[in-house]
């Protein structure tokens, strides 16, 4: 029962405009760094420190950012964005010393939250099977940043007419957007913005999905950001080199997190993570151990292109699994804990250096041990609260067998768990003895679970004879009267008519039938 939008008119302008907005704002977000290197010749050291600052800011507004694209829409947001990060940019350019300089930086870091406002629009306006690869290609926005890296260093080393050109391009972004993008206008604006984030902080601290991205999003950071100190100070490469492989590096992993959307929109996700942050986890034992530079350079970009591809993959489960008008929160919380995250590796190589990098390949290993363990958990992303619209309560029986949740159970769970928080729900769900196709009963309360916390959840099979069904009724029925929601296990091909049979002995309002397509993904018909 996944929500969605129609896509807008000359949908392929609307990507390219916000996919060019995101290089744009990208571009700001890291100028600090060569400022440092070209204006002020600061040390390797005090280098990555500043460097640090705007990951720290970004790290802080994208949560903010993201409730407030919910409510306002990207038509605000965006150009709010870009209008911060122009007035920065200008500032950067025109500062006349090292502390002006470091502040206007850092304030720039505010510009990387276009990720977030362009993120969750695509996740709003296309539709479910078509937002994993539309969201890799809006993150070509990463490529595009790094383009204008380089061609910028190459006119501009140190920075200041590029600073200044740069902020009229993201000005006239703004007025762009604000001109030529038309939303849906957002919903739900009631509550108070701090509550929410608050809420959201506490949902991705016991979240799976949100550390998995934070590791994946942390590494492509760290290589965007940190990568040239690091080719500089410890593999002894020279300034321009190590900009043209980090720009190389980055361009990579942001083709690969196109192929990771791509992926998901085809496959479920947990082994496609599985397989990248294994291989992650080995190249970070042969950066550590591996001699001369050529082979740790290597090793580096498998390093990004696989954390390109978890990425993609992850960033493509969240906005699948997200409704549109907490999708912009979702991403928020999410990515903020992937910056946060990329303050980690830096401080690992710079205190331990080749050790640092077996740690990192301890953590890589954990993520892709837990995936494997708890692959429901992962599959069904963040337990994103919902927030029904009033109405009279009614008592739903849903039936689904067991294939539909092969491919589609993120989104099957999903809507489920959305439906149950509006009407008093009992789910009839068909499973074969035969080795199962999708998830078993167990899986699937579990599952349900995980996204409905408050609420409490029971499988229970029922007998398909009719006597015996009314026994089993009964108890489906208490259920029901205590607020919980109960699963009805039968065989496949008695499904319907056991689904049948319960709404007359439950009174049941309405049946509805629950099937998974690939390109709508939750289905419900009656």
């Amino acid at each position: 029962m996944t929500v969605l939008e129609k896509p807008l008119p000359r949908a392929g302008m609307t990507l390219a405009l916000v996919t060019t907005g995101l290089g744009l704002n990208l571009r700001a977000s890291i100028l600090l760094g060569p400022h440092l290197h070209e204006r002020f010749g600061v040390s390797p050291g005090l280098h990555l420190a500043l460097v640090a600052l705007p990951v720290l800011v970004a790290a802080l507004v994208r949560l903010p950012v993201g409730v407030l694209t919910d409510r306002y829409g990207v038509r605000v947001m965006f150009p709010a964005v870009s209008l911060v990060a122009a007035a920065s940019v200008i500032g950067l350019g025109l500062a006349g010393s090292l502390p002006a300089a470091v502040v206007a930086g850092a304030a720039a870091g505010t510009a990387s939250s276009a990720f977030i406002v362009g993120a969750a629009f695509v996740s709003r306006v296309f539709p479910y099977g078509r937002r994993g690869r539309v969201l890799g290609v809006f993150g070509l926005g990463v490529a595009l940043a790094a383009a204008l890296s380089a061609v910028s260093w190459c006119l501009d080393r140190e920075g200041r007419t590029t600073a200044l050109a740069l902020g009229g391009l993201l000005v006239a972004f703004a007025v762009l957007v604000t001109t030529l993008i038309r939303e849906p206008a957002p919903m739900n604006r009631a509550g108070s913005p701090m509550r929410e984030c608050a809420a959201l902080i506490r949902l991705a601290s016991t979240s799976s999905v949100s550390l998995l991205y934070a590791v994946a999003l942390s590494g492509m950071l760290s290589i965007a950001v940190f990568l040239p100190v690091y080719l500089v100070a410890a593999l002894h490469f020279d300034w321009i080199h190590a900009l043209a492989i980090t720009g190389a590096v980055a361009i990579l992993a942001s083709v690969a997190r196109l192929l990771g959307g791509w992926q998901t929109d085809l496959y479920p996700t947990p082994r496609l993570l599985v397989i990248c942050y294994g291989i992650a986890a080995a190249l970070c034992l042969v950066v550590a151990a591996a001699p001369g530079r050529v082979l740790p350079v290597a090793a580096i970009t498998g390093i990004a292109t696989c954390d390109g591809v978890a990425g993609g993959a992850l960033l493509a489960l969240i906005g699948k699994a997200a409704r549109p008008y907490k999708v912009g929160a979702v991403m928020g919380v999410t990515g903020a804990t992937g910056a946060f995250g990329a303050l980690v590796p830096p401080l690992l190589l710079v205190g331990l250096h080749r050790l640092g990098w077996v740690v990192l390949a301890a953590v890589l290993l954990g993520a892709m041990l837990y995936v494997r363990t708890c692959d429901l958990q992962v599959g069904l992303g963040l337990a994103v609260g919902f927030r029904p619209a009033p109405s009279p309560t009614s008592t739903t029986v849903a039936v689904l067998g067991q294939p539909d949740t092969r491919l589609g159970a993120a989104a099957v769970v999903a809507g489920l768990a959305e439906l149950a928080t509006s009407d008093e729900l009992i789910v009839v769900y068909g499973v074969d003895e035969r080795p199962p196709l999708g998830l078993t009963a167990a899986r699937l309360a579990a599952g349900l679970q995980i996204r409905l916390p408050r609420h409490h959840v029971v499988a229970m099979p029922v007998d398909d004879h009719p006597d015996l069904l009314g026994r089993d009724a009964l108890l489906l029925g208490e259920y029901v009267d205590a607020g919980t929601l109960a699963i009805a296990v039968t065989r496949t091909a008695n499904q319907s008519r056991v689904a049948a049979d319960l709404s007359i002995y439950l009174q049941a309002d309405r049946v509805l039938t629950v099937s998974y397509d690939p390109a709508d993904g939750s289905v419900l018909s009656g």
